[in-house]
């Protein structure tokens, strides 16, 4: 019984593992498909020419799909809000491709894709658990999450750093005489990467006609930076009392780059205690996987009582808040 638990497990680990390479070559291919059109107009090669690619192809089908779901899904109302705060990981330049909605369609195929994964494997046990379809269903719904959780967490840490460099150009803009719009587009030229981005959205709202201080504070609720914010209250305050833009964003100017100077010195003297931190966050993981590897029976007993199973969970649970204790505790707020 216990060989059979054993198989079934490692089964489970390589199709998961399988799916996840495969979704990752998937995403590449098109990442790499996508530079390749860009670089399309610089090209000798007549476009009637080409023929589409097999991953071309396949991406349009699965895009399909899933604006068809998305079509079924936006009848919801509470989807539809749910949907709402995916609005802020759609990049500017895929604004008239994308909606919030097909995240949701994402989420709900990769539940599907899962259980019917999960089936799959437990067909070799034969016995079909509810438990584990639902629990299968829940990783693939909030898999997307924690993937686009990562992505936003380095998209913010792009912005937090070149954001400095946005303001020099607009203060620089300003004091050869343009205007707000010209400001924003010129910084929206001239970076790359996500700034640019977020630039291209702030643009795009001041087209629509929204004030300058509506705009950044919308700017602030996709990024959540405090730097935004800083910006959006010194525009606030500007729009209130009256002022010369050129002194405001001088202001902002010379404070962003006290800021990072500060930051810059403070990583140089936290750096050591950082990676002991991590460090000491690595070598449990480390020491079960050694030991499973050499003993895979080892753990079981954990798994096959509701003592064990109790245990295991204070276990993560303290694990889990240690990462955390430590973690605010080793942040300085500047």
């Amino acid at each position: 019984m216990k060989e059979v638990i054993l198989t079934t497990l490692i089964i489970q680990i390589i199709l998961v593992l399988l799916i996840i390479g495969i979704l990752f070559f998937v995403l590449k291919q098109i990442q790499a498909s996508k530079l390749e059109k860009r670089f399309e107009a610089f090209s000798l090669q007549s476009n009637k020419d080409v023929e589409i690619s097999f991953f071309d192809q396949l991406s349009l089908s699965i895009w399909k799909k899933i604006h068809k779901l998305s079509k079924i899904f936006s009848h919801s109302a509470v989807l539809c809000d749910y949907a709402q705060k995916y609005d802020r990981y759609i990049p500017y330049e895929e604004r008239e491709k994308k909606e919030n909605m097909d995240y949701i369609s994402i989420k709900f195929a990769l539940g599907i894709l899962f259980i019917l994964l999960n089936i799959i494997s437990l067909v070799f046990s034969a016995h079909v658990n509810t438990m584990t379809c639902l629990l299968s269903f829940l990783i693939g719904f909030f898999l997307p999450d924690i993937a686009l959780a990562i992505k936003f967490k380095k998209k913010r840490k792009q912005i937090e750093e070149d954001l400095l460099k946005a303001i020099i150009i607009m203060n620089n803009s300003f004091k050869s005489g343009r205007n707000i719009m010209q400001a924003i587009q010129i910084v929206k030229t001239e970076l790359e990467g996500p700034i640019a981005d977020e630039f291209g959205k702030i643009y795009l709202d001041i087209t629509y006609g929204l004030s300058l201080e509506v705009v950044f504070n919308r700017f602030y609720e996709r990024v959540k930076l405090e730097d935004a914010k800083y910006i959006a209250s010194s525009l606030t305050l500007l729009n209130k009392t009256g002022g010369n833009i050129v002194s405001v964003f001088e202001s902002i100017e010379k404070s962003f780059f006290d800021k990072k100077k500060l930051q810059n010195e403070m990583n140089s003297l936290t750096a050591a205690s950082v990676f002991v931190f991590r460090v000491l966050v690595a070598l449990p993981l480390i020491f079960t996987l050694v030991i499973f590897i050499l003993n895979p029976t080892y753990f079981n007993p954990l798994f096959q009582s509701g003592i064990g199973i109790f245990i295991t969970l204070i276990i993560l649970f303290l694990y889990i808040n240690y990462i955390v204790v430590i973690k605010k505790a080793m942040k300085v707020k500047m």
